[in-house]
């Protein structure tokens, strides 16, 4: 039984276009460096990234995304800088390799989905509707009927 196929289980990690840069290895191949971002919002710290050939990245058919496939039960090496202190105070950045399987990848990559909607650093948009509707009765409000016959008009002479 030579000839099947084994079939392998597969991810597919979604992720923004803003979180993919392209680069060029030294063998001339096309790669993608995906970046993670930090799941604590708190967390400043440089984001760790991970790289996939270019070809194994897509676009979304609304074109405001990318997603790639990946296996489920592999690894995946993730890049993290760190900031160590040298001699004399200077600051040195080291990148720390850790493998990480590919399950626990996506939803490292995936954990915007899972954060509450009050940890969004945007606000909520209730709060900015609720304003606009409050300036548009303001602005209604002077410009009402009732606001105009309250001035006199002045038409000159009285005849």
């Amino acid at each position: 039984m030579p000839d099947e196929k084994k079939n392998f289980e597969e991810l597919t990690i979604k992720f923004g276009k803003g979180l993919a840069e392209d680069f060029t290895g030294k063998d001339g191949t096309a790669y993608k460096r995906i970046l993670i971002p930090n799941r604590d919002p708190d967390d400043h710290s440089p984001w760790a990234s991970f790289v996939l050939p270019a070809k194994a990245v897509h676009e979304n058919q609304f074109g405001k995304g990318l997603w790639a496939k990946i296996p489920a039960e592999g690894h995946t090496t993730v890049t993290k800088p760190e900031r160590t202190d040298g001699v004399d105070g200077e600051i040195i950045w080291e990148n720390r390799k850790e493998s990480v399987p590919n399950t626990e990848l996506k939803e490292m990559v995936e954990s915007y989905k899972t954060r509450s909607p009050q940890a969004k650093e945007a606000g909520s948009r209730e709060s900015a509707r609720e304003k606009l509707d409050s300036l548009a009765k303001e602005t209604a409000a002077k410009l009402s009927p009732e606001g105009r016959k309250a001035k006199p008009k002045n038409r000159g002479p009285e005849h």
